[in-house]
Order: C-alpha cells, then sequence, then structure tokens
C-alpha cells in the first residue's frame, strides 16, 4: 500500500507514525457542544457517527474526546484519525491492521486498560466492518468511534459483521438550539420567552436560519451562499457521483435539482422522470429509483411516507420530500421569496428527525403533515403551515389535525406557525399553536 506525502522518501509507516504523532501534539479545538450524550463513548465499545458531509461529525468526535479529557483520559489514550487525509491514498483493511499496532509502537498502548480510536469517513475503507468486529473482540476495552456520510454505515456492513453491537448518533446540521449556541445566544426561561425583550433576538436568529441553514461553517459568514453551493457540488462528486460509479453526472444533476425543487411536496420517480428535458440519452425508472436512494443515503434528501398498517401501501404512495438543510436549499435554487411555508416545513421534518420518532404524513380525506409513531402508537400529529390569519386557512389546518388525532385517538394536536402562539379547543380536543422557534427550543 502507498501513501502520498510531501516529504520525498517517506515510508507508509513514517507519514501514519508523522499523522499520528502531529495529532497527539495537537490542542483538542474549540467545539460547540451539540445535543448528544457525549457520555456514550465510554458506555459502548462501538459507536457510529453518521451524517452529511460538513454537519459536524468530527467536531463531534472532538466534543467526545474533550469529554475524556475532562475525566481524567490522558491524549495516549486516545486516537483520532481521519481516513480523508490527503497524505493517504485510500487506506485499505490492512492498513487499518496496522493503525493499532503503530499507535502502541509509538505511546505503548496498554489495551488492558480503556482505549478510544476514532476513526473518521470509515466508509473509504472496504471491509472495515471486519477488521472492526475483530478489533472490539481482540479487546475488549477498547472503544472504537466510527463516523460515515452513508446511512448505510448501519444497514448494511453492521448488520451483517456486528449484528447489533453498536450504537449510532446521528448528526445533522445545528438545530435551531445549537444555532443559538454557536452564536452565543442564550434563550433563557422559555416559560417567559414569550413576554420578555430576548423574545426579539430570538425571532431575529429564526428569520437567519431560516435561511441560511444549519451547516456549522457559514454561521457567520457572509459568503455562505458560496460555501454551501461547495457543500453540494463536493457532496454531490463524493458522496454520489464517485462513491456509486455514476456515467452520467449531467443527467444526474438535473435530477437532483429537480428534486430538490420539489421539497415539502409529495414525489415519485415518475412525476420526477416526467420534468427531465426531453433531450439527451434516455434513463430507466430503476436507475432513478438508484439516483433517488444515493441521495438519501447521503443524507442529502429525506423522503416521509404516507402513514399506512400495510408496508406496501408506504411504497405505492407518493412520499413528501425535503432537503437537508434550507440554507442548501436556498443557495442551490433561484429564489425561496415564495415559499416560506414549504421552508417552515422542512425545518419541521428535520427537527422531527433528530427527534428519532418514526415519521409519516397522514391523508384521509385531508392532509396532516406529520404523525410521529413510537413502536406503531402515535405519539403526536402535528399540522406546519406560516400564517393562520385567514379563516379558510386555518379551518383547513384545524380540520386535517382533528382528522388525524380522532384516527390516532390523541388528545392534543400542534399547529406549528411563523410568530403565533394560543391554545385551542376545537371539538373537544386540545390544540397548541406554537411558533416553530419556541417549540424547537423546547426539550424532546
Amino acid at each position: 500500500m502507498e501513501y502520498r506525502s510531501e516529504k520525498v522518501g517517506s515510508s507508509p509507516d513514517d507519514v501514519l507514525k508523522s499523522i499520528l504523532v502531529t495529532g497527539q501534539e495537537r490542542p483538542l479545538p474549540e467545539v460547540v457542544a451539540r445535543d448528544f450524550d457525549a457520555e456514550l463513548v465510554q458506555r459502548h465499545n462501538l459507536l457510529t457517527v453518521i451524517g452529511p458531509r460538513r454537519a459536524g461529525k468530527t467536531f463531534a468526535c472532538y466534543q467526545m474526546m474533550r469529554f475524556l479529557r475532562d475525566r481524567g483520559v490522558g491524549r495516549e489514550r486516545m486516537l483520532y484519525l481521519n481516513l480523508e487525509d490527503e497524505r493517504l491514498t485510500p487506506p485499505d483493511s490492512a492498513f487499518l491492521s496496522r493503525l493499532l499496532d503503530t499507535h502502541t509502537e509509538l505511546f505503548g498502548t496498554d489495551f488492558s486498560q480503556p482505549f478510544f480510536c476514532f476513526v473518521d469517513e470509515i466508509q473509504n475503507v472496504p471491509a472495515w466492518s471486519k477488521w472492526a468486529r475483530r478489533v472490539t473482540d481482540e479487546f475488549p476495552r477498547l472503544h472504537l468511534v466510527l463516523t460515515g456520510s452513508s446511512s448505510k454505515l448501519l444497514s448494511t456492513e453492521i448488520a451483517t459483521e456486528l449484528r447489533g453491537r453498536s450504537l449510532s448518533i446521528t448528526i445533522l446540521p445545528y438545530s435551531f438550539r445549537e444555532y443559538l449556541r454557536a452564536r452565543g445566544i442564550e434563550p433563557g426561561d422559555l416559560r417567559t420567552l414569550g413576554h420578555s425583550r430576548r423574545n426579539l433576538s430570538i425571532r431575529k436568529a429564526f428569520q437567519e436560519y431560516r435561511t441560511q441553514g444549519g451547516f456549522p461553517g457559514v454561521v457567520g459568514k457572509p459568503d455562505r451562499a458560496e460555501i454551501l453551493q461547495q457543500y453540494y457540488r463536493t457532496m454531490f462528486l463524493r458522496d454520489l457521483v464517485d462513491r456509486h460509479g455514476i456515467r452520467n453526472s449531467t443527467l444526474y444533476d438535473q435530477f437532483l435539482k429537480i428534486a430538490l425543487g420539489r421539497f415539502g411536496s409529495l414525489v415519485s420517480v415518475s412525476n420526477l422522470a416526467n420534468s427531465l428535458p426531453p433531450t439527451g440519452p434516455g434513463c430507466s425508472k430503476n436507475t432513478l429509483v438508484e439516483y433517488l436512494d444515493h441521495a438519501v443515503d447521503a443524507f442529502l434528501l429525506q423522503l416521509v411516507p404516507r402513514f399506512s398498517t400495510k408496508v406496501t401501501e408506504h411504497i405505492r404512495h407518493p412520499r413528501k420530500l425535503y432537503a437537508v438543510d434550507t440554507g442548501l436549499l436556498d443557495a442551490v435554487r433561484f429564489s425561496m421569496s415564495d415559499d416560506r411555508g414549504r421552508v417552515l416545513e422542512n425545518m419541521v421534518a428535520l427537527e422531527l428527525r433528530r427527534r428519532n420518532g418514526d415519521l409519516f404524513h397522514f391523508h384521509d380525506t385531508v392532509e396532516c403533515d406529520f404523525v410521529v409513531m413510537d413502536r406503531a402508537k402515535c405519539q403526536s400529529a402535528i399540522q406546519v403551515c406560516w400564517d393562520l390569519s385567514a379563516t379558510r386557512t386555518m379551518d383547513r389546518e384545524l380540520t386535517g389535525l382533528v382528522i388525524a388525532m380522532e384516527s390516532f385517538k390523541l388528545k392534543e394536536g400542534l399547529i406549528l406557525t411563523e410568530s403565533i402562539h394560543e391554545d385551542l379547543k376545537v371539538e373537544g380536543k386540545a390544540v397548541r399553536v406554537r411558533p416553530f422557534w419556541l417549540w424547537a427550543l423546547e426539550k424532546e
């Protein structure tokens, strides 16, 4: 195996040693705390951290390393390696096999004590799960943290080799709570937020978050559109075209742009295919199904199925499509000025995904935007509407919500808006109407 190095004559092992030594000497960077339990790194021997590129997976590792350091774990008992380091060619399984041995040679690693190994972008190594299984068997006190920008990091390799040994953390772009933390804004007591001066600063931050999105690298940056466009190009080329060997990248780009333009709407492969330009090479529906699946796997898109007690109905009906970040949408589309309601709905879909429920849209005679399920039991029904001031709009949203509540025997429903805060009684049922920004700051 070969490594790239700017130093002429460096052997592969010398390059690896240099990377590990430099990593030990470099101070841990400051982090904006993400809302996951860093203590999980001590409680589990295998953690996977998954999410889209540039959403903060690396800094989630640093957050866990700082947690360990603050509890007395020395840096010599922590290893961090990014497999996308430009000094390395794409590593293979033999490289992974040498990793722990090289660290032991350098630092005298004692594996009878807890040792924490963080490996970024593990999907770059074929058969990585076999290595993970072997080393966690061989070293019972090894804690392995693996990151990747593929949701199938869980469903394929781990399901085959590790069979339930791992726990997963999903890192998406900042939630609104995390966005305020990154901006240094403290919301304080939510019970009084609606009536305090802080309300104005929180609402202003919400409007910025709506258009800028939550990718950590663009917070407070004046050139955020250019940065986000670069993120999109990198995700498209590296996580879609290169990873899956896409030959017709032009067609794929057109397909994705059309799909992103349908955010917040019902989509199917057929109606997306009908929107493709009539000129150019043809493309089968099976290929478009794969295109859509790859974009979901890379976290670029989220598809929410229609609720049904029959699994086949989930597949047959069109699904609602949402993007990974509203700022990214703003950067790759021409305009979002008339899409405030759909943007808000996209924000709600992302927040609900962070809260880990099984998410569906509901349709009977009318629609309810979201129902959240947990083990076949409905936990909540939610409508999203930017402005409820028109009587017709209010009636439509309440009708869809109440029908969903009746279907699932819920006593309370929720409507999320831009600014309205009130409590209603409709046909004997409680309906909370809340601003998104207030709801997003509440605990799950």
